[in-house]
Order: structure tokens, then C-alpha cells, then sequence
């Protein structure tokens, strides 16, 4: 576990700033000050220049993020579960993947290409096909492969399936492309796999941290927006108001304690409290010895 974790990268006065770098051009400029102080590397191991940060860890710095800047918090989600499950795969002694986090180290920007609307993590999306080029490489057949929430990419992930591949099973295909000089190669195949639950540390670590970090994302935005609309409408200053459920368990709107309501009689106390005689109590043998309850009126209780 991460000596310095990834929240304490992020101070007040850098998430005090990220809301006004990033209303011109969108999240470009709370990446780049991100970027700066060092909080993308969070997962990279410490010999590559990171923290070394645990999936927990980066959780609850995307919380902490999405509170402040939940767009921004979004466009980096993918850099940090790429980033994340390639040190897995690395600590497991997987050397495939170690390109990724000398990228990662070298201020590349990793991104995820299923940022469609509707879109989900998922890397055997049947929808997505890809069919191989001859030349090591596939070819993606769908646009929304490339569709994503992070602005100013390097590295693009696409992911789709190859219907017929080795005895005639599907297979997940899950490849990089790169953009700009200093992507080269261009293109990266990581993974083929048989479609269906993988069963190596790179795939399955990306779908847990992938899932992990945009969840944090979603439930701090929420719980965010959910804490500003009570604060409005405390203040006064929205036009819907939060009402009490009218349940007997927890309303007051008709009964007073508990929603129960007052049996109101001529008798005041004694009505209210029904047969018994004055404040002493006591269980009679029979209902003939029970006495009489006077009302004010004089007359015996009935």
C-alpha cells in the first residue's frame, strides 16, 4: 500500500482550480494539471516513476476528484484502470505489457474506446466485430469502438470480437491505437483471448479496476448533485420541495409523535385513556370489578 496516496495529490488549492481550467476547453486543462502534479502515475509501480497506489486507493482518490470535477474525473477514469491492471500484470511477471507503463511514465495519455452513449465496459461486446488485416493486426468493423470520454488521447483501447477464430471459437480481441510521432508502433495488439470470462491478470484486472473507478466516479457525482439540491431547497431557491413520506412510522403531518392520532372525547384524559380509573392501573379478574370512570360531565365512562 502507497505510502502517499493518490488523494493526498489532490490538494484544495489544486481542486479549487480544476473547475476553472476546465470551462473553456472542456477537461484538457485539468488533465494537463493533473498530469503535472503527478496524480495519472498514481498506479504505475514505484520504478516507473509511480505510487504504486492499490485499486482501493485509487477509488477513493476518483471520489475525492469526481466531488470537485466529475467530467474530469471521468476523462481520466480509463488512463488509471489501463494504467492499473498493466502494474498488476507486471507484478504477476507478465513483460507484455510493461510498453504501457513506460508509456504511461513518459506522460503518455491512455484512454478507453467505448465511451459511446449506452456504452459499457465490456471487451466481448457482440456488437463490436474485427476481422484480422494479415499483417499481425485486426481490423474494427464498429465506429463506437472509437468513441471516448478523454480528450487529447495518445493511446486509444478498442476492444471487439473475431467470430471465427481458432477452432472456430470466438475470440476477444483487445488492441491499442496510437495517435501523434511518438505512438510508434501505431498500433498494439495486447490481448486475444477466447470470448467469455478471461482467465490472465491483464484483462481480469482491467474489468476490476475498470468497474471499481468508474463506480466511484458515478456514486460521487451523484452524492454530489443529490447534497446541492438539498442545499438548494434548504436555502429556499428551487421550485421542488423535498417532502416527509406521510408513513404512520415517520411523518407527524397528521398525529403528532409517531403519525398517531389523537382520540379526542368529551372525557379530556379519562376519555382519551379509555376505561381505566385515574392513574393507578391494575388488571381486574373480572370485567364486573372493573370501576367507573367519571368524565367531567359526571357521567360513567361507557
Amino acid at each position: 500500500m502507497a505510502a502517499i496516496r493518490p488523494r493526498d495529490l489532490l490538494t484544495e488549492g489544486l481542486l479549487g482550480r480544476l473547475g476553472r481550467l476546465g470551462q473553456a476547453g472542456g477537461p484538457a486543462g485539468d488533465i494537463a494539471a493533473l498530469a503535472e502534479a503527478g496524480y495519472l502515475n498514481v498506479a504505475l509501480p514505484p520504478e516507473f516513476g509511480g505510487l504504486g497506489c492499490t485499486l482501493r486507493q485509487a477509488a477513493c482518490g476518483q471520489r475525492r476528484l469526481a466531488r470537485h470535477a466529475p467530467d474530469t474525473a471521468l476523462a481520466v477514469s480509463a488512463h488509471l484502470y489501463w494504467t492499473g491492471a498493466a502494474a498488476d500484470a507486471f507484478r504477476a511477471g507478465d513483460d507484455s505489457v510493461r510498453w504501457i507503463l513506460a508509456e504511461a511514465a513518459g506522460g503518455a495519455l491512455f484512454a478507453g474506446g467505448h465511451g459511446a452513449a449506452g456504452g459499457d465496459l465490456r471487451f466481448a461486446d457482440p456488437r463490436s466485430r474485427c476481422e484480422p488485416s494479415g499483417d499481425g493486426g485486426y481490423r474494427f468493423r464498429d465506429p463506437d469502438v472509437l468513441s471516448t470520454k478523454t480528450p487529447a488521447w495518445d493511446w486509444i483501447a478498442v476492444h471487439a470480437v473475431h467470430a471465427v477464430g481458432q477452432a472456430g471459437q470466438p475470440q476477444s480481441v483487445i488492441a491499442f491505437a496510437g495517435r501523434g510521432t511518438r505512438c510508434t508502433p501505431g498500433f498494439r495488439v495486447a490481448r486475444v483471448s477466447a470470448a467469455g470470462t478471461p482467465a490472465e491478470v491483464f484483462t481480469t484486472s482491467a474489468l476490476t479496476w475498470g468497474h471499481s473507478i468508474l463506480a466511484s466516479v458515478q456514486y460521487s457525482d451523484a452524492r454530489r448533485a443529490f447534497n446541492d439540491r438539498d442545499h438548494r431547497v434548504r436555502r429556499g431557491g428551487d421550485a421542488g420541495r423535498l417532502r416527509r413520506p406521510r408513513w404512520p412510522c415517520c411523518g407527524r403531518k397528521r398525529g403528532g409523535r409517531g403519525g398517531r392520532r389523537k382520540r379526542r372525547g368529551r372525557g379530556g384524559r379519562a376519555g382519551r385513556r379509555g376505561r381505566g380509573a385515574g392513574r393507578e392501573r391494575r388488571s381486574p379478574a373480572r370485567p364486573s370489578d372493573r370501576p367507573l370512570a367519571r368524565r367531567r360531565g359526571g357521567h360513567p365512562a361507557r
